[in-house]
């Protein structure tokens, strides 16, 4: 047809636009069908996130029997068992941003995974009413405050074990036996490396899994307080923050978790918790300010030293999973958690210790960390009522867990999985805080917290299971305790909230009573002036208040040491029962004093007072 078209052979005009117009159509009709094809493969979208690799690594939550669950492309990217492929991991900054775009438009679903085995259960656990009972329950141990003596381990975990405990976060800041630089830092009583290779053994006996916690970046005081490092300060003025830019601070932190993590992988590290709480100061010793030439802002400071030190647990170690404190995690923006691949390299710990979560920890901050797919909480025990809280008060602490039970069932279904509860039990507020409860005195409310997560409901004061257990019934209430009870250093917890319902009898004595206040006053103390009638009567008194706190101080340092080192013990009834037994011995004086006088002066003698302060004062 073409050939004669473009031949010589003479044809009619009409014939000629004919068959031009025919070929035309063909050409604009093959080009329209070329087009479209092509234009189709353009605008093909790009992944959200980058694509991960189908490579899954061991899980010990996954039954070998089942396998892995098919998902989305959504889900896989939200599973925790998945890691990146080497080149997802290197995203150049513009990549990375662009994706973040992605994300904010489109959110990630969470929902929980199916067929994961967590101790031999199936995941979710749940009460017949539908309550999320937590199936990994770590009990944390505080060794900065209180440190036990290394017998008690043995019987401190089969308690742990028959209470239902699976695990346990062991704290160990300077009772850690450092080497090298670090080796200056460490606690005089501190452990040393075959006495804490046999406690990781006896977890292991006693079936406990124990997760390592490392402070790197806040709660850093035990190292920054001391001349050698001062100079690695966040703030030259506040030993709590290490400048975590500075290279030397970057080294030393490298150290802390390789030297922890070399004895614990050979008793099995499936976590690694690094802390990163409460960082107060951020962005103010030179290599931090500047570090924020690059990453612009305090809180993407923050967030970028995270990210290297998860990634680093994480290369160094590539079966171990990473946990992190939530608090400093909460108020980035999502955004930023995206660009520095958060979600791939840790699971946050969301912590918090009120009655009423509802107020402290809203559902809003679960939905701020919801793209991390694989979450934890975090209650308390002990030591978060109060930095000088030392008896009892179980009643707080069971509150807490019963919020908890509600929290958890609230949130589980946001999220691929919750993967337990770390039950907290803090020896000190912070490094330079006093003590707070020792473990003794707070057992019993582990127990009862213990049997609230596990019956998932208020228990209204019945605990059979906790009763059984300690052999005694123990109450709720600030102070008071339980007589005849069997658990690990009960006699000390006996004899602990009965010192508190002393001194608070005493309290009661030194402000109320009018004898005392009108005859055994200041006055008495500095000039030995007082009625002889009333002084025999307060003597009376005196010595029915200091011969039982007397008595309670000897008997409670002589349990203590079976327990606690010499320096625990001290600093415990240094802080807590010196100041009343040095007033009741000052009173003793007095009495004595007054008693052997047989004249006194003439007033004004008080004028004597004034004049001899003065004195003191000026010389």
């Amino acid at each position: 047809m073409l050939r004669g078209f473009f031949g010589r052979r003479s044809r009619s005009v009409w014939t000629r636009l004919t068959y031009l117009c025919i070929v035309t159509i063909i050409f604009l009709f093959a080009t329209s069908q070329f087009k479209t094809t092509t234009t189709h493969a353009r605008f093909v979208p790009e992944p959200a996130q980058p694509i991960h690799s189908n490579n899954i690594p061991t899980d010990p939550r996954i039954h070998p029997n089942l396998e892995p669950p098919k998902q989305n492309q959504d889900s896989e990217q939200s599973d925790p068992r998945r890691v990146d492929s080497p080149d997802t991991l290197k995203i150049p900054k513009h990549n990375a941003n662009w994706a973040t775009r992605k994300v904010t438009q489109q959110p990630k679903q969470t929902k929980p995974v199916q067929d994961i085995v967590i101790h031999g259960e199936k995941y979710p656990k749940l009460t017949p009413d539908g309550k999320l009972i937590p199936q990994r329950r770590i009990i944390h141990l505080d060794l900065k405050g209180a440190a036990y003596k290394p017998e008690y381990f043995t019987e401190l975990f089969a308690f742990l074990n028959r209470l239902q405990a699976t695990g346990i976060l062991l704290e160990w800041e300077d009772m850690f036996p450092f080497k090298g630089r670090l080796a200056g830092a460490v606690n005089r009583n501190a452990y040393n490396m075959e006495t804490v290779e046999n406690i990781l053994k006896e977890a292991q006996k006693h079936h406990l899994q124990i997760i390592p916690l490392v402070q790197t970046m806040g709660h850093l005081e035990w190292i920054l307080k001391l001349e050698s490092f001062a100079h690695l300060r966040e703030d030259a003025r506040f030993p709590q923050v290490i400048c975590f830019s500075d290279d030397d601070a970057w080294s030393l932190i490298e150290e802390m978790i390789e030297e922890v993590a070399e004895v614990h992988k050979k008793y099995g590290m499936p976590y690694f918790h690094i802390g990163a709480d409460e960082a107060f100061q951020i962005g103010i010793c030179n290599a931090s300010v500047s570090r924020l030439q690059k990453e612009y802002t305090r809180e993407r400071l923050m967030l970028w030293h995270i990210s290297r030190t998860a990634r680093f647990v994480k290369e160094k170690y590539p079966d171990t999973q990473v946990l992190a404190w939530h608090d400093m995690l909460a108020s980035a923006m999502e955004t930023d958690i995206a660009e520095y691949k958060l979600t791939e390299l840790l699971q946050p710990v969301l912590w918090n210790y009120a009655e009423d979560l509802d107020i402290y920890l809203p559902r809003s901050t679960w939905m701020i960390l919801k793209s991390f797919g694989s979450v934890w909480g975090s209650s308390a025990w002990k030591g978060a009522d109060g930095p000088a809280r030392y008896a009892t008060n179980a009643n707080h602490y069971v509150k807490n867990h019963e919020s908890w039970v509600k929290q958890l069932s609230m949130v589980y279904k946001d999220f691929n999985v919750v993967e337990g509860l770390i039950m907290t039990g803090w020896s000190r507020y912070d490094h330079f805080a006093v003590l707070a409860e020792t473990i003794p005195v707070a057992l019993p409310t582990l127990a009862m917290s213990m049997e609230t997560m596990l019956e998932g409901r208020p228990l209204v004061g019945n605990y059979p299971v906790t009763a059984e257990l300690l052999q005694c019934t123990p109450p709720l209430d600030l102070g008071f305790t339980a007589s005849g009870c069997r658990f690990p250093g009960s006699r000390i917890y006996e004899l602990i909230n009965e010192m508190y319902q002393k001194q608070m009898q005493l309290r009661t004595y030194r402000q109320d009573d009018y004898e005392l206040n009108g005859w055994l006053s200041r006055v008495a103390d500095e000039y030995s002036v007082s009625s002889h009638w009333y002084i025999d009567k307060i003597e009376q008194l005196i010595e029915m208040h200091a011969g039982p706190l007397e008595q309670i101080s000897e008997s409670l340092r002589f349990e203590m040491e079976k327990i606690f080192f010499k320096d625990t013990v001290d600093e415990f009834l240094f802080t807590y029962l010196g100041e009343d037994l040095e007033w009741l011995n000052k009173k003793r004086e007095t009495i004595k004093k007054v008693s052997a006088t047989k004249t006194f002066p003439k007033r004004p003698f008080v004028d004597s007072a004034t004049s001899k302060m003065v004195s003191t004062s000026c010389s």
